[in-house]
């Protein structure tokens, strides 16, 4: 019995019970391919993301990514020749089959694994590594369908769900385009002497035997990863002689340079590493000072090994927790409901070099459904007997919708739309969804996409919120407690592009619950309060919320443009709101413009400076949702006039390139060495009948430096690189 791929199916009848570990996948029983090892198929969720973490560590970028012209290199085609006409489509090729020999060797995967794994480029997404500005960030994305077994049934939806991860690969010493406004020439010998530094004589340890007992519960409430630098460098002390000569030496009077040394993170994965033994991850970074011009900048990762007291059980705990992997099975730790977890849901692993075995012996609940606490007994290679505890999953996050209704939909597959044009969007029935058992779905932070417009095959809007879709008019939820500036509707005739009812949150950082790590990257010393958007909500409902004594009235825009408006409720005079109350209620697909219901958020960090790996902080040039914007929103005039202005609404960016007739993304003949255009005897360029596959100056990281965006999951914490997801064009059959 084989499932269409499109359904138009009622909801299920609540007479049908399908236990969350269970599904039917045909008239007569569970049939698997078993194709993979059990170790593979009990791992899949988080293959990828240890692959990734693999070529994190060890940059293999120059086997992988090449120019496919043996004369062509990073010095010989400029940065702004590869982001046109097509040129990283066509001249810079991924090496696939290297790829998967690499993680053959390195990760012991199988041949059945390996040779289903599937690669696509994120052109988009190409970008100048702000890090290291010698290099250009060649993003692919790796994906492999995921298989049901014995232990995680994905059925009846197996044909199409997969793992998705994105790995950041280099393209090396790129030269950049006048545009670009960094110079380099500077910077190159202290890159190349930080590139050979002999790091033999770096050296680390614990500032003090005892740690404060403030760091040791901060360490158990985030985890050691989730500290921040500042707090990493209270408890360990670097000796790092070499870079610090680098300071001496490359002190020129014409040319001002900024070096900094950053503990950034902690590595006990090793296997090389002795029990009592870490290593400390330390950025070495370099910049040119120059005023009023875009500060160069550099940096490289050294690991620095560092011991503890073996006799020390809270850092012998740290070590143990990391050593050992409990993993969940079926879903990601973020889509797991561990509130009914049992040991046939997780996945042991453990290096049998220092280990017999290691065994569940308790699942205790945690502090909501979202975690738990288990017990473990450990058997280590010298016959030592161990008991340790371990948390696994979450424990902080906010609820967008109620907690009733995340918990029974908590598996939240992500929905791919790469590819769809507006006219694919028709051909969408939103009844298709229900074939994943789910009443959420999440997904579009740093998407591009084209279906913003009409006859638009080229994906021009580059997606900076989150989409969490749901059934109409599902209640939604503050995050945390805060302020409503905002409360209007605003519609239009445009198809498909409609935003429905926007409310406009102020929230004050000391509310948020993120970590010390996120706080200090995220927000770079903001300090006052971060703003979320919530836009395709219903007017009906949310603007005339009894709760709050809400009451929509029409107002006009700029341009007698007719809205309705919460007048009571401004920046001046902004709603006061608990977390977890209601805000507002879904729209239908009317209100979401021509899409499925679901609530579009823009998460605005309103830092000051963006905070590069090498942490050094850059001023955000032009900040989304200012001060000035702000105030826009409702402004009275001295004759009593009142003004308004939409703020908070838009949800992508979008590149005049390619987005009409009137200004087209032309693809023209180039020289494979260099990038340039060749042109025709008239000294014409010579145009090419192709479309573009990606626009410039479109990428998510850009946004993110430069207008202070961030990802909505910082909050909801309902989508991460291990949650699965599904293809739209494929699940609806459109080609």
């Amino acid at each position: 019995m084989k499932l269409l791929t499109k359904l138009f199916l009622p909801l299920l009848s609540s007479t049908v019970v399908i236990p969350s570990a269970l599904a039917v996948v045909s008239c007569y029983g569970p049939t698997f391919k078993n194709s993979l090892t059990e170790a593979e198929q009990l791992n899949q969720i988080n293959i990828l993301s240890e692959i990734n973490k693999y070529f994190e560590k060890h940059d293999h970028s120059e086997e992988l990514v090449k120019f496919t012209d043996p004369q062509a290199s990073g010095q010989t085609v400029e940065f702004g020749n590869i982001m046109k006409n097509n040129y990283a489509a066509k001249y810079i090729k991924f090496d696939e089959d290297r790829f998967k020999q690499i993680v053959k060797e390195k990760l012991g995967l199988s041949d059945n694994y390996v040779k289903e794994l599937r690669f696509d480029v994120d052109y988009t997404n190409i970008i100048r590594d702000f890090s290291n500005n010698f290099d250009v960030v060649f993003p692919v994305r790796v994906r492999r369908d995921l298989e049901s077994h014995k232990r995680a049934n994905y059925s009846p939806f197996s044909d199409g769900l997969f793992s998705e991860q994105i790995i950041n690969f280099k393209l090396k010493n790129v030269k950049p385009t006048a545009v670009e406004k960094i110079k380099l020439d500077d910077l190159k010998p202290v890159y190349e002497k930080l590139k050979t530094l002999d790091r033999s004589e770096f050296s680390a340890e614990i500032n003090n035997r005892d740690l404060s007992e403030e760091i040791k519960t901060t360490i158990k409430e985030w985890g050691i990863h989730d500290l921040s630098s500042k707090q990493l460098e209270s408890i360990f002390k670097i000796k790092i002689e070499e870079f610090d000569k680098l300071k001496t030496e490359f002190t020129k009077e014409n040319i001002k340079f900024e070096f900094k040394a950053t503990i950034f993170d902690i590595d006990f994965s090793d296997s090389n590493l002795s029990f009592n033994e870490g290593y400390l991850k330390v950025r070495l970074a370099a910049r040119v000072l120059e005023k009023n011009k875009q500060q160069a900048e550099t940096g490289i990762t050294s690991f620095i090994k560092f011991k503890f007291d073996q006799k020390d059980e809270f850092w012998n705990d740290l070590k143990l927790n990391e050593m050992i992997k409990v993993n969940t099975i079926k879903f990601g730790e973020l889509n797991t409901d561990f509130s009914e977890i049992n040991k046939n849901n997780l996945h042991i692993k453990f290096d049998k070099d220092k280990f017999k075995k290691v065994n569940i012996v308790e699942i205790n609940k945690g502090t909501n459904f979202r975690n738990a606490n288990l017990v473990l007994d450990i058997l280590t290679k010298e016959n030592k007997q161990i008991t340790l505890n371990k948390t696994i999953g979450i424990k902080k996050y906010a609820n967008l919708y109620k907690e009733e209704f995340l918990k029974e939909n908590i598996k939240s597959p992500n929905f791919a739309t790469e590819q769809i044009t507006q006219e694919n969007l028709k051909s969408i029935n939103k009844d298709f969804f229900r074939q994943f058992n789910s009443e959420l779905f999440s997904g579009g932070y740093g998407r591009s996409r084209g279906f913003y417009g009409a006859n638009i095959k080229t994906p021009v809007f580059m997606h900076f919120g989150e989409d969490y879709i749901a059934n109409d008019y599902q209640a939604v939820l503050m995050p945390y407690d805060g302020e409503i500036i905002a409360a209007y509707e605003l519609t239009s005739k445009i198809p498909f592009s409609g935003v429905g009812t926007v409310l406009v949150a102020r929230i004050p950082v000391k509310n948020l619950d993120w970590s010390p790590k996120e706080i200090e990257i995220q927000l770079n010393d903001n300090n006052d309060a971060i703003y979320m958007s919530f836009l395709h909500l219903d007017a009906a409902r949310t603007l005339n919320n009894d709760e709050f004594g809400w009451a929509s009235e029409t107002a006009k825009l700029s341009g007698d443009r007719v809205i309705k408006v919460v007048r009571n409720v401004t920046p001046e005079k902004p709603q006061a709101v608990k977390k977890d109350t209601i805000i507002g209620y879904l729209g239908d697909n009317e209100s979401n413009g021509g899409w499925m219901s679901h609530a579009h958020i823009n998460l605005y960090t309103r830092r000051v400076n963006y905070l590069s790996l090498n942490y050094f902080s850059t001023p955000v040039t032009s900040p989304a949702l200012s001060d000035r914007d702000i105030k826009r929103y409702h402004s009275e005039k001295p004759d009593g006039t009142v003004n308004w202005s939409a703020i908070g609404n838009t949800g992508v960016q979008q590149s005049l390139e390619g987005s009409s007739d009137k200004f087209p993304a032309i693809i023209n003949k180039v020289d494979p060495k260099t990038g340039e255009e060749i042109k025709d005897e008239q000294g014409k360029s010579i145009r090419l009948n192709e479309i573009a596959l990606y626009v410039k100056n479109l990428s998510m990281a850009n946004l993110e430096k430069t207008k202070g965006y961030a990802n909505p999951n910082l909050v909801y914490r309902l989508r991460d690189d291990k949650s699965v997801s599904f293809d739209v064009r494929k699940a609806n059959n459109i080609t």
